[in-house]
């Protein structure tokens, strides 16, 4: 009897199964995210699959099931990992020094000297401040688009900064700033 028909399943092998095994996922996971909060959400995500797929736990000898399972936290953490590789955030530890206060003209340049199609949106959003949906209609993109190529345009905007010089570590005030207690820690 499935999910729908009555509480055979969670009576069956799955719970004798997740307190035996849960302990060692977990290590499996924190072993492929190297991250306790990954990991957890991968076996989460984990746990949810093979309550989805039932019919396969199931099926499989009893002796199979730790393998199976383990292919599917594998699974998890790779699709959670894949998520977190569509967006490049802003490095928070690296704060750009301006060469000069007041005279952005370095900056801009480094930005006009980017390729296609990062230039003209690095330009809209940084330069103009227009919104992502601005953009958008602008250029004739999805919102999704243009989220995505700014995400790529930041991070090569960044590697082409540090190019330039802008060098979060030669900041001479930051080993003073460092010193103390960091904001809210």
């Amino acid at each position: 009897m499935g999910r729908g028909g009555g509480t055979q399943w969670n009576r069956g092998a799955f719970l004798p199964f997740y307190e035996q095994h849960k302990e060692t996922l977990y290590h499996y996971a924190c072993t492929l995210t190297a991250n306790a909060h990954q990991a957890e959400d991968a076996l989460q995500t984990a746990w949810l699959s093979c309550l989805r797929q039932e019919e396969t736990f199931d099926a499989l000898p009893p002796d199979k099931r730790l393998a199976w399972m383990s292919v599917v936290v594998k699974n998890a953490a790779r699709s959670l990992w894949r998520q977190e590789q569509r967006y490049a955030p802003w490095d928070e530890t690296w704060d750009m020094p301006a060469p000069t206060p007041g005279d952005p003209r370095p900056i801009v340049a480094v930005i006009q000297a980017m390729p296609e199609p990062y230039r003209r949106l690095l330009e809209l959003k940084f330069l103009l401040e227009w919104s992502n949906k601005e953009i958008a209609k602008h250029l004739g993109l999805s919102q999704t688009a243009v989220s995505t190529r700014l995400n790529r345009g930041r991070k090569l905007l960044q590697e082409r900064l540090r190019e330039e010089g802008y060098d979060y570590e030669s900041i001479p005030f930051r080993a003073k700033k460092e010193a103390g207690p960091k904001p809210g820690g």
